[in-house]
């Protein structure tokens, strides 16, 4: 099998070491682990242990949030299970040295921060917490894919909310696991995290005609 270059193998750690800290931090209720394996001869695919052909229905743009989750939590089709059952899938497609295509997604069914607590309580009492009144869904997701790049109508990164098809927001670069990860309990949980801070190095993938509309960066 051929070797794993330095990028994926610092991939792979960043995505260990966040998962480490989730888990010892309370905010799990399931993983699936880290899946590596090496396809068209050198090509490593790093995703999550147990994945298939059920997870493209993220990409289904006329079903409902519950059949949607319903399934991929049948399937447990994502990389992390918070303890809330939101969850995260994580796909990254690498060369030697550099990604070559990326897609993050996180899925809430509705906006209401339930805590640990609450969340216990509810287990305890064997009651279905999570069937209720779901509100808002959450949905985000970011993809990096230079292949499909069209300037200001398919930036090569970009932020899609609520699962539209023209929703893509041009973003400055490919995004971490644990900066998405970070992202998301921040914005959504009002939680931050310890875990070092793991960012690509190169150029910026975002055009300069992007720049001009409105676009999320970052130092």
């Amino acid at each position: 099998m051929p070797t794993v270059s330095k990028l994926g193998k610092e991939l792979i750690k960043d995505i260990n070491v966040t998962i480490t800290e989730l888990r010892s931090s309370g905010l799990l209720r399931d993983e699936m682990g880290v899946s590596q394996q090496i396809i068209n001869g050198d090509i490593l695919e790093i995703s999550y242990c147990g994945k298939n052909d059920t997870s493209r229905i993220v990409f289904d743009k006329h079903i409902t949030c519950s059949k949607l989750m319903d399934t991929l939590l049948a399937g447990r089709q994502y990389n992390i299970l918070f303890y809330d059952k939101s969850l995260l899938q994580a796909e990254f497609f690498v060369s030697t040295n550099a990604v070559l295509k990326e897609r993050l997604v996180f899925i809430k069914k509705h906006n209401r921060i339930w805590s640990i607590d609450e969340i216990d309580q509810y287990d305890a009492l064997d009651e279905d917490w999570f069937s209720e009144e779901p509100g808002i869904p959450i949905m985000i997701r970011i993809d990096y894919d230079p292949d499909n790049h069209k300037e200001c109508d398919h930036a090569v990164a970009h932020l899609t909310l609520s699962n539209h098809e023209s929703c893509r927001i041009p973003l400055k670069n490919a995004v971490t696991f644990s900066e998405f990860v970070r992202f998301v309990l921040l914005h959504f949980y009002d939680i931050k995290l310890n875990v070092p801070n793991y960012r690509f190095s190169g150029a910026d993938s975002i055009t300069d005609l992007e720049k001009k509309m409105i676009h999320m960066s970052w130092n």
